[in-house]
């Protein structure tokens, strides 16, 4: 079974990964996050994880030949574009290549890169019936406690990963999930 690495920002982020995979067949003790020993907090943010993703493509390029193994990376877009996370993600390992839209990631390698936009709510805020949400507006509920996010963003997951995906998604859907589910045929869940 493909062992996946998981580099994300924040605990929703990580559930919300975690539960997609879980529903689609994988194990559990097969998903792991990248540099954080068990039971520890998320707690990064867009910075650390333009810092960390160098380290996470150059850990799975050395390993991808002999173990059967994935990488997930997730970075809100906030104010910028998808294709602005996309390039700065490839600017953080080569500057150069990366200023010129070179992707870092070899067509066959399994690493995907999901960029919500505005951030992972608005994916949250679309997969739970608001079919009129937009990726420029926050629906970030800062009323709810953490186990209350823990259990939207898992739910969130299970309804994307056993329902919609199935369906597949509507025109209206959020472009950002759309180039997410794009960014999932890397990693060859099928």
């Amino acid at each position: 079974m493909t062992k996946v690495t998981i580099l994300c920002e924040d605990i929703d982020q990580e559930r919300f990964i975690r539960k997609y995979l879980i529903v689609r067949g994988f194990s559990d003790r097969d998903i792991r996050l990248f540099q954080n020993p068990k039971g520890l907090k998320v707690t990064n943010n867009n910075a650390s994880i333009l810092t960390d993703y160098p380290k996470i493509l150059k850990s799975y390029k050395s390993r991808k030949n002999y173990q059967d193994i994935a990488v997930v990376v997730m970075i809100d877009a906030d104010d910028k574009t998808v294709d602005e996370r996309i390039r700065s993600l490839n600017m953080a390992v080569n500057k150069e290549e990366g200023e010129r839209n070179k992707d870092m990631r070899l067509p066959n390698e399994k690493i995907a890169i999901f960029v919500p936009a505005r951030n992972i709510e608005t994916w949250f805020s679309y997969i739970n019936g608001n079919q009129d949400c937009n990726e420029q507006d926050d629906y970030k509920n800062k009323t709810l406690n953490t186990t209350e996010r823990i259990t939207l963003a898992e739910a969130s997951a299970k309804k994307l990963a056993s329902d919609i995906c199935l369906q597949g998604l509507d025109q209206n859907a959020p472009s950002s999930l759309h180039y997410a589910c794009n960014e999932l045929q890397r990693l060859q869940l099928d």
